[in-house]
């Protein structure tokens, strides 16, 4: 093993290790300086017995290098864990609150019926609105309920309502935008939605065709 080339390697390690490997570095310069020490004063067979020390204290460094990123990856498995832990529980169920009824209501939604909502919608945990109808210049929103047009909790939870009826949705994260989240929803969100009917109009039942026996 050459002196020069085991000096310039330690010089390297010595600049990057961490301190208990600097420490053996360091023990190991010394190894070298005796060593050169003994040569310079023929003392040859000190000197060899001085690089075996080197080399044994190098393949003992190596280990302990071996060692450290060992255990910095360790370290860094519980982080990783953490990540892929299992997602946490909604903050709420599911419920739907009717906070106004008109006097009159001729006629309630059902699969099928196009509807006309104003609507906002607002996160549980921070109260901030991510959507809303008056976003869009207070037009309301259409959409077909039983559709994949909106989340399935509004089809769920805007079934039997009347015109002019008032609705609030309270929606655990597995019934809103899940794990993925959406624009302005960041993953794992529990949602609330104020909707207001505005129009509303059923689709059309065929009448049933009469056999002959009502002829």
């Amino acid at each position: 093993m050459a002196l020069g080339a085991v000096g310039a390697a330690l010089a390297l390690l010595f600049a990057s290790a961490s301190a208990q490997a600097v420490d053996h570095a360091m023990r190991l310069q010394q190894i070298i300086g005796s060593a050169k020490i003994a040569a310079n004063e023929k003392r040859y067979d000190l000197a060899l017995q001085k690089l075996r020390a080197l080399e044994d204290g190098v393949a003992q460094w190596r280990e302990h290098v071996h060692r450290a990123i060992a255990e910095a990856a360790e370290a860094e498995a519980p982080a990783h864990a953490a990540e892929e832990s299992e997602p946490p529980e909604p903050s709420i169920d599911f419920e739907v609150n009717v906070t106004f009824t008109p006097p009159k209501c001729p006629r309630k939604s059902m699969e099928g019926s196009v509807m006309k909502v104003h609507y906002v919608g607002q996160l549980v945990k921070t109260k901030k609105t991510f959507a809303s109808s008056f976003h869009t210049g207070s037009m309301p929103y259409r959409f077909t309920l039983g559709s994949d047009e909106v989340l399935g909790a509004w089809n769920e939870g805007l079934v039997g309502m009347c015109e002019g009826e008032r609705r609030r949705l309270m929606v655990p994260w597995t019934m809103g935008y899940g794990a993925k989240g959406d624009k302005g929803v960041p993953p794992y969100s529990d949602l609330r939605y104020d909707f207001e009917l505005v129009e509303l109009n059923n689709p059309k039942i065929p009448k049933a065709k009469k056999s002959k026996s009502e002829l």
